[in-house]
């Protein structure tokens, strides 16, 4: 006899903006830490988190991995190709979710900890209007608290938009379309520490008013996940750590002495010059500790001295600035860098620009395609939809001066090209003002910090250049901050050594007067909603500063189109005469774009309201194309002299074909005098010129015409 499989199951209902939350533990995956079943509306996700107990104690660093395994079945579809029906490689989307999850919790892991942490989110359902970014920031959070990972939680998440005059907690699809600000927030009770933002043109206000109440749905929910918690039996893990000690920190500054790290700050323009001497001066502390190292009594090791000539860096520069008011480049907190602006640099690019910020350089390009060129989402959340601008953003090795192979995109490029693409979008022409594809690619070739702020104010240069009728043109700014016990300083336009040592990165886009984007990584655990709306103001000063710099170089779109560009030629048709165009199994169509030079030269594109698109490499070329689609929709009248192909014989007559229409020529009217088979005579593909008599039901009545 076959016993009933037992089990404890902890469940817990809570109420949250307006919504019903349900969690539930004890069932699924027995072989994790902990995993938490969570579902809001009829999207339903598993959490599950495993920490390493044997860790590499070698390590410099803490291994954290968070992977959404995007399921399709949590959608109820199929999808993919037609032969391969499995989940490959993650969307887009996928990689934004792990990369929207991963900045939030990862300041919040103890220095020092050395243990591999996987985070595991599985969709299990999605019911299209909840979205499954917060519940994996949220739930996340409770998985790690559960196992009783090493954790300063609980963290929070919240998406907040701003859709006619008021803010909304839970929005459909169709009314998210509507919204002038879309806001994620994450982060702990009275404070924030994780910031994506999508705006079009949001004045600054109420983007500050969004996030004062979204700390407080934050609060509500980090109150939800300690009400959940209590109801659990949890044994505390011990992290392995990796950490020197306040001694072996002193040991290490006798060897390396002020004076020589003084010497980075002669250096700061060159970032070669640079690494170069912060290598020299890392070996100098590795030769001063060489004994100690191979010690095995001894606590030095060699990822210690790497950890701690790292922080030795790092206090000096941070010291050196609160004590002096100047960066390491010798700017006060509130300089931007040099700039250096130029536009169609490269050749035969539909539009180009180039941006140098000190040794930031960034070259965008753009290109302008036929409308059916955009992009058709396919994955486990979108289907079929179109995406007609894209932005794509490359970071190749040699733009930090490493010696390695490009082993395609990382996650990395997916979300800065996603930022850029985002703060850039309000901005972009509509289909029936501009129904160009657009594709912008940002090549990194230097990197020294905030290359995706480059991307953005380079990709609007390079929209202008090539002749794209934007809104309103874009810029972009990263700003920093540094803190003590005693103070908080606002740093603007952060360079790429101030991006690891100062204690945040926040990006923020936006038009002369208003914001388009925002995102911000933080390695603090907290940052109260004041200081981050003095952020905000700090950032659209020097933000519109850049733009007014960036408009000497071009102001307005180009006055033409590049001449390597294709033309597009729009009109409408009726809806039922697209048929006819196309003709059976495409036949016209495909005749008409090989009359006037083949698929290489010409797209045809229809909306299903007739709209029509000729998208040609040359002008006249879609001219023509015009002209025989209205040749091919012009019913022949009586009386009408054209010339037709003759598509099939019968003993009775010839049937013509008069640019789409078909009509019979009996053998009657032939002019042979008597044909008793006129199959006989005339063959299919032969030339006719043919008269119009009328029609009989919708058949058109033809006279051959003899030369």
């Amino acid at each position: 006899m076959i016993k009933k499989r037992e089990f404890t199951e902890v469940s817990h209902k809570a109420q949250w903006q307006g919504s019903e939350i349900h969690l539930s533990t004890g069932k699924l995956a027995p072989h994790s830490e902990w995993a938490i079943v969570i579902r809001q509306g009829d999207t339903s996700l598993l959490v599950t988190t495993i920490m390493e107990k044997n860790p590499d104690k070698s390590r410099d660093f803490m291994p954290l991995a968070v992977d959404f395994r995007e399921s399709r079945y949590a959608a109820g579809k199929i999808g993919w190709g037609r032969f391969n029906k499995r989940e490959g490689r993650p969307s887009d989307e996928a990689v934004l979710y792990c990369r929207l999850t991963d900045r939030p919790l990862r300041p919040m892991f103890p220095k020092g900890m050395v243990n591999d942490t996987v985070i595991t989110i599985s969709p299990l359902s999605l019911d299209g209007e909840v979205s499954p970014g917060e519940l994996s920031i949220i739930w996340s959070s409770a998985a790690l608290l559960m196992a009783w990972i090493p954790f300063e939680g609980p963290v929070g998440a919240i998406r907040i938009w701003y859709v006619n005059g008021e803010f909304r907690y839970h929005l459909t699809d169709s009314e998210a379309k509507e919204a002038t600000l879309d806001l994620h927030l994450a982060g702990k009770k009275g404070s924030i520490n994780m910031i994506e933002a999508w705006a079009n043109e949001c004045p600054p206000e109420i983007l500050k008013e969004a996030m004062k109440l979204g700390q407080i749905a934050i609060d509500e929910m980090c109150d939800i996940q300690e009400e959940f918690l209590k109801k659990l039996n949890i044994t505390q893990q011990e992290p392995t750590k990796n950490r020197y000690t306040d001694d072996m920190f002193a040991e290490a500054q006798a060897i390396i002495s002020q004076e020589k790290l003084q010497e980075l700050k002669k250096i700061w323009a060159d970032k070669a010059q640079f690494d170069t001497l912060y290598g020299q001066l890392k070996d100098e502390l590795f030769d001063g500790l060489a004994t100690q190292i191979e010690d095995d009594n001894s606590p030095w090791s060699s990822s210690l001295v790497g950890i701690c000539f790292f922080n030795l860096v790092k206090k000096f520069i941070r010291s050196s600035f609160l004590e002096t008011g100047e960066r390491i480049d010798g700017r006060k907190a509130e300089d931007i860098r040099n700039i250096y602006c130029e536009i169609n640099a490269i050749p035969r690019n539909h539009g180009t620009w180039f941006f140098w910020r000190w040794d930031t350089q960034v070259m965008s390009f753009l290109t302008l395609g036929s409308p059916s060129d955009a992009q058709i989402l396919d994955n486990m959340e979108y289907h079929g939809e179109e995406k007609r601008f894209l932005h794509h953003y490359k970071m190749p090795p040699f733009s930090n001066n490493e010696a390695r192979m490009i082993r395609g995109s990382n996650r990395r490029e997916t979300g800065h090209g996603r930022l850029a693409e985002k703060a850039l979008l309000p901005m972009i022409p509509q289909k029936e003002e501009f129904p160009y594809t657009i594709r912008l690619v940002s090549e990194v070739l230097g990197s020294w910090g905030s290359t995706s702020m480059a991307s953005v104010c380079g990709s609007t240069l390079a929209l202008l250049s090539g002749w794209v009728p934007m809104k309103a043109p874009v810029s972009g700014i990263a700003m920093g901050m540094i803190s003590d016990d005693t103070q908080e300083v606002i740093l603007t336009d952060i360079k790429g050594t101030e991006d690891f040592i100062w204690d945040m990165d926040f990006k923020l886009t936006g038009t002369k007067n208003w914001v388009t984007a925002i995102q911000m990584d933080t390695k603090l655990k907290w940052i109260s909603v004041e200081k981050l709306c003095e952020m905000v103001d700090r950032a659209n000063s020097g933000r519109q500063d850049i733009l007014d710099y960036m408009l000497q170089t071009i102001s307005k779109p180009a006055d033409s189109i590049s001449e390597y560009a294709p033309s597009i030629e729009t009109y409408k048709i009726e809806p039922d005469q697209v048929r006819t165009v196309i003709g059976p199994w495409g036949s016209m169509i495909n005749k008409i774009i090989e009359e006037v030079g083949g698929a290489d030269m010409i797209n045809i594109d229809f909306e299903d309201d007739g709209t029509t698109y000729i998208t040609a490499k040359d002008g006249s070329i879609g001219k023509k194309a015009r002209e025989i689609i209205q040749r091919v929709l012009r019913v022949p009248t009586q009386g009408d002299i054209l010339e037709g192909t003759i598509t099939r014989t019968e003993a009775y007559g010839v049937f013509v074909d008069i640019n789409g229409h078909i009509g019979l020529v009996h053998v009657k009217k032939l002019g042979e005098g008597f044909v008793e088979d006129a199959s006989k005579l005339f063959n299919v593909n032969d030339k006719m010129k043919v008269k119009v008599l009328g029609s009989d039901k919708g058949k058109l009545q033809l006279e051959r015409i003899k030369e």
